[in-house]
């Protein structure tokens, strides 16, 4: 399924719900506009993106669209095209990532 900005963003406010205090204040000091990144997949599928929605400077949550599923990256890669990411599962998981 192909997400939208609006759709990513529905999301984030959905997996906050169960955050705690400290989540929450976390997230709220790495979090950033959402936009869409280039990645590359495969060999097969080579245009594809992400959603980066937060960033500490050093590693950056993104959003996979494909995998419906948070990743981690490290936040120099944002600049060009993405090819490494690692999968976090949920919002929360992925925030413990984070500086």
């Amino acid at each position: 399924m192909m997400f939208s900005i609006d759709e990513v963003e529905h999301l984030l406010t959905t997996e906050q719900a169960d955050f705690t205090a400290a989540e929450h204040a976390k997230f709220a000091r790495t979090k950033i506009p959402v936009r869409q990144v280039r990645c590359f997949r495969s060999e097969q599928k080579t245009e594809g993106h992400l959603f980066v929605v937060a960033d500490d400077g050093k590693t950056a949550i993104v959003f996979d669209d494909v995998e419906e599923e948070f990743a981690i990256c490290k936040s120099h890669l944002l600049d060009g095209v993405v090819r490494e990411w690692g999968f976090a599962g949920s919002l929360v998981f992925a925030l413990m990532h984070l500086k």
